[in-house]
């Protein structure tokens, strides 16, 4: 149910009140057959809008919920900070941080990186890397064997 169908619940609550003042206004003459169907029909009517009510509540709630969710992504956006290569929440003077920059370009997901400390990051879930400028790459020697001196 969405909202549009709130006219149609104020009807049947209408129609329901207007049943009531009927029955309340009916003189003794009025047969107890009539008095019943009107009974029946004003029940069956507060039963449909209680059902209405209900689906309202329902969707006033998703309504709540998606609501708060929002609020909490614009302020997680507005905390965010672009520092090459990656973001950084700054809430008042905390730092929080990094987070991949792929992520949450993506997918509005903050996932923290996780670095060496020195200067290279990566990201656990989509497995990219960030250097910062102060990252050195590592030397790699390699050693060779030459086996025909050791007369092998």
């Amino acid at each position: 149910m969405d909202l549009t169908q709130v006219p149609a619940l104020l009807g049947s609550i209408k129609t329901a009140f207007e049943i009531t003042k009927m029955l309340r206004e009916t003189d003794a003459s009025l047969e107890k057959a009539e008095s019943k169907m009107r009974l029946a029909e004003l029940i069956s009517t507060l039963a449909d809008a209680k059902i209405e009510v209900t689906e309202i509540q329902q969707v006033l709630l998703s309504k709540d919920a998606e609501i708060r969710e929002l609020q909490a992504k614009l302020k997680i956006k507005a905390q965010l900070q672009w520092e090459s290569p990656y973001y950084w929440r700054i809430d008042g003077t905390v730092k929080d941080g990094p987070f991949c920059q792929h992520c949450y370009d993506k997918n509005q997901e903050l996932i923290r990186l996780q670095g060496n400390g020195e200067g290279y990051w990566v990201c656990t879930a989509c497995k990219n890397g960030y250097a910062t400028s102060s990252y050195k790459e590592p030397r790699t020697t390699v050693a060779f064997s030459d086996d025909r001196y050791h007369g092998y």
